[in-house]
């Protein structure tokens, strides 16, 4: 897609947005913006990031003598730099370069370059040799060991022993020539003893190291570890390369020992890793790792970041291009002048890596650096570049002729500017975030990278990605976004910010959200429409977009066409009605929902209590939505009448009904029960019924009238039983149904023995439902009134069945009567033996019996009562009295008779009450 296409229409010059925002020109255009990218291809993977950055020391630059000399040697302790030059001298130097040649002065132990040098582990001497075949011993500020050990061969490699400064350790150290010398100070001098005798065509041991107990030394038949103690060589590996191809003489090989008696061995093209492990007191040799790297290995060490199983190496070595690789390695084996060196077409390119061995011959190339400020002759050869490091310190030292470059880690800063550069925006705003407080006062501060990838974004059209990255890169700082939207305004592309801009935590400055809104009313009315819904009335000046809104509408009903742009203007019209609710001017937002006929009408009435205000267009809700006019009218049923309603909608019946509808449900309107049951009759029959049966307010002869004058036999048979007239009902019934199985439900249900008689004389002009009917009604009727009501001359199927199933039924009937009856009598029978044989018992008086009306023991003594004992009165039903007071009682009852128990007269009296 072009650019054009994916940019905001361009500002119409006619009109300007007092808010500082423009206005852009009337032709629309809601196609889908696609982003543009003018990065590298998204196949194309970015380069590996660099874990490095190179200098030149700082000291260099200040120390005359070191811009002439010709470096030939270095090794590195954690306290100094040991520099051997071709005319012999060393120099001991800090880690940045600088001597202080007044305490440590330049060291002169050799005639001609210096090949090795070696420190001690504490750095207190310096070992190195030459090619004037001496090995030296020199002391940094001391020189209590300090010793020159003339010896008839050109030492090629040398090497401290661990603990050579320790009393009593015999001060030992190595040298490689054909041979392995191990050189141990006795009271007068050093005393040789040969470890490892080899052949010429064994070639030089070029490389020997001491770690712990065990010696590592190299020559063209591979790498051997010695141990002392046992005195034994304890491994041997063979070189992985064409040793015949490339000399050893000029791509020497690297030991470096790493914890837990790891070597690394670097050879020319290949890297060993061999580990030393103890087997049941034995010690042997494992290869872990072999593998081959596209360079000539000329330094080694390790980032010990990640522990010892997942080390990191860092290599130095070079790569001649312009040549295939083999023939790489044939220019090394046999260039033996500079002349020579010259006529070929390669080019020497120095170059570190970072490794991370995987399997015996896999590893993953974490990092490669060319190091393009370093020009090399076309014959730099291996040998004259060293690369030695600090694990622990990070700090990596590359030594060539000429020059001494550091190399330390990326920084934050330096990771971050490769990042941009590479345009990998995700990584370098997290690594910016993460180091905030590190960088908040540089040019890469999170603010800065963040503005940094906006700005990158856009200027490679990529606005929709840079709008995705707005919430992580602003946050919560307003200024921010307001920034940014100053960006994509210029740009263009303010439309992109309407789905991330934020309206609350922070709230912008209303001229930002006035910016997207106007945009989008330009370019996307839908998300003008959404925004204008979501937002905030109180983001933006709703005067202002009112006014763009109606300008736009305007703009597009003279533009005279039709299509898309009928659909553009409804939209916009429904926004200018929101934007009218929000400045409170209801009845214009109200008449334009009413001509765009938009449901919402219902719910802005509903919110903002506006019923007043439509009321009198109730038809035209009608149309809109009648289920929520209709509810809108009864929600507000004191604000009308429903006479009024049913007026306005006079000429719609089907409104009319559903309005009646909804009014009975909540048993209102029932002065509209006769118009409601017409109502149901023309336009909805089926809910015609259940009306009738469940509204008690309609008249019951006119509803009958015109059910009957309809033929709607179901409501008019239910009116007639509503309206007590059961026997036409029933004739109805008989008639319309011609299922006798409903009549005689229906007269169950009346339980009348009329009705009965009166359907014996309607079935019998049906003589096929005769005798099902005699079946039913044999239980309600008399059987000589059925057989009455026989037809004489009608063919009756089943008859014969159905009367001696009446006649069994009667049988029943009376023997069940006749059971009944026997068994009531012999229950009064049992009962009345009972009650006689209750009146038969005695009624027991003891000596604590009491009298029932004065309490008193009625078997007392004289002296208890201070009277005489008197006679008793005893009943059946277990009351005892004295006489006395029984006479007196009943004296003063006249209506009791005597012989009656006073108590139980009470009893009854109560009870009666």
């Amino acid at each position: 897609m072009e650019e054009a296409n994916d940019r905001e229409i361009e500002p119409d010059n006619g009109h300007v947005n007092n808010g500082g925002n423009e206005f852009y020109n009337a032709v629309f255009d809601d196609s889908n913006q696609e982003d543009i990218s003018f990065n590298f291809d998204e196949d194309e993977e970015p380069p590996l990031e660099p874990r490095f950055k190179y200098e030149r020391l700082e000291g260099e630059h200040t120390l005359p003598f070191l811009k002439t000399a010709t470096f030939t040697s270095i090794d590195i302790h954690d306290k100094f730099i040991a520099i051997g030059t071709a005319s012999g001298l060393i120099y001991i130097l800090d880690h940045h370069g600088y001597g202080n040649f007044d305490s440590v002065p330049p060291l002169k132990p050799h005639r001609c370059a210096v090949s090795r040098v070696k420190f001690d582990e504490t750095g207190s001497y310096v070992l190195s040799c030459a090619n004037d075949s001496k090995l030296v011993v020199s002391g940094v500020g001391t020189d209590k060991l300090c010793c020159t050990v003339n010896i008839t061969v050109m030492p090629k490699s040398i090497a401290f022993s661990p603990d050579f400064i320790r009393q009593q350790s015999g001060h030992c150290f190595i040298m490689g020539e054909r041979n392995l010398v191990l050189y141990e100070k006795t009271f007068f001098q050093y005393k040789a003893n040969n470890l490892y005798s080899g052949s010429e065509r064994d070639g030089f041991i070029h490389c020997c190291s001491w770690n712990d107990n065990f010696i590592a030394f190299t020559n063209d038949t591979g790498t051997r570890v010695y141990e002392r103690g046992p005195e034994r060589i304890v491994t041997s590996v063979q070189p992985s390369h064409d040793v015949d191809r490339v000399r050893s003489s000029r791509s020497p090989p690297k030991h470096l020992w790493m914890p837990e008696n790891n070597l690394v061995i670097g050879w020319a093209d290949t890297v060993t890793i061999l580990k030393i492990r103890d087997d049941g007191g034995v010690r042997k040799g494992e290869v872990h790792h072999i593998f081959h790297v596209s360079m000539f290995i000329c330094g080694i060490s390790y980032i010990p970041e990640n522990g010892i199983e997942n080390v990191e190496l860092f290599l130095v070595g070079l790569q001649l291009e312009g040549e295939d690789f083999d023939d790489c390695a044939s220019v090394i084996s046999t260039v033996t002048t500079l002349t020579a060196m010259e006529s070929t077409a390669c080019t020497t390119v120095l170059k570190t890596s970072v490794i991370r061995p995987l399997g015996l011959k896999d590893f993953e190339l974490q990092s490669e650096d060319v190091i393009e400020s370093i020009r090399l002759s076309s014959h730099t050869l291996p040998y004259m570049i060293h690369g030695l490091g600090i694990p622990y310190l990070a700090t990596y030292f590359i030594l060539t002729t000429k020059q001494i470059i550091i190399a330390v880690p990326y920084g934050p800063e330096d990771g971050i500017r490769w990042r941009l550069q590479y345009k990998l925006y995700d990584e370098a705003f997290e690594m910016a975030k993460h180091h905030a407080d590190l960088l908040v006062k540089t040019d890469l501060s999170q603010k800065s990278v963040g503005r940094k990838i906006i700005e990158g974004y856009l200027s490679n059209k990529q606005a929709r990605v840079a709008a995705s990255y707005l919430p992580h890169i602003c946050g919560d700082c307003k200024e921010e976004w307001e920034w940014a939207v100053g960006q994509f305004h210029d740009a263009k592309m303010s439309t992109l910010l309407a789905d991330v801009l934020p309206d609350s935590s922070p709230t912008l400055n209303s001229e930002s959200y006035e910016t997207v809104l106007i945009a989008c009313l330009f370019n996307n009315p839908k998300q003008f429409r959404k925004l204008v819904q979501t937002w905030s009335p109180d983001l933006y000046k709703t005067s202002l977009i009112i006014d763009k809104t109606q300008w736009r509408i305007q703009q597009i009903s003279r533009s005279g066409e039709s299509g898309d742009v009928d659909e553009v203007e409804k939209i916009l019209m429904d926004t200018l009605a929101h934007l009218y609710l929000y400045e409170r001017k209801y009845e214009n937002a109200l008449k334009i929902l009413m001509s765009c006929q938009d449901f919402q009408i219902f719910n802005v009435i509903d919110k903002h209590q506006l019923f007043d205000l439509v009321k009198d267009q109730i038809t035209e809700l009608m149309n809109i939505n009648s289920e929520r006019a209709l509810r809108l009218l009864l929600d507000n049923a004191d604000s009308v009448e429903p006479a009024f309603v049913m007026e306005k909608i006079g000429r719609q019946p089907k409104l009319q009904l559903a309005y009646l509808t909804k009014l009975m449900s909540r048993n209102e309107g029932t002065e509209f029960a006769d118009k409601a049951v017409q109502l149901y009759a023309d336009h909805d029959k089926k809910k015609l019924l259940p009306f009738l049966r469940k509204n008690a307010n309609y008249n019951v002869n006119k509803a009958r009238r015109l059910c009957s004058d309809r033929g709607f036999v179901e409501e008019t048979i239910y009116l007639l039983a509503k309206s007590g007239n059961h026997f036409d009902a029933v004739k109805m019934m008989v008639r319309e149904y011609k299922n006798i199985e409903k009549v005689i439900a229906y007269c169950k249900d009346q339980n009348d023995p009329d009705l009965w008689v009166h359907l014996l004389g309607v079935v019998a002009e049906f003589p096929a439902h005769f005798s099902q009917l005699i079946i039913e009604a044999s239980n309600c009727l008399d059987p000589l009134l059925i057989m009455d009501k026989l037809p004489d001359d009608a063919d009756i199927p089943n008859l014969s069945e159905a009367l001696e199933k009446l006649l069994m039924d009667y049988t029943n009937h009376a023997d069940l009567q006749k059971c009944c009856y026997e068994s009531t009598l012999n229950d009064l029978s049992v009962l009345t033996q009972n009650l006689l044989q209750a009146s038969d018992e005695s009624v027991p008086v003891t000596l604590m019996t009491r009298c029932s009306l004065c309490s008193q023991i009625i078997m007392a003594s004289n002296q208890e009562l201070g009277r005489k004992l008197t006679d008793i009165k005893v009943f059946k039903c277990g009351h005892v009295f004295h006489l006395a007071c029984s006479t007196s009682e009943i004296d003063r009852r006249h209506s009791i008779e005597d012989g009656i128990c006073i108590s139980c007269s009470d009893n009854s009296d109560s009870v009666n009450v």
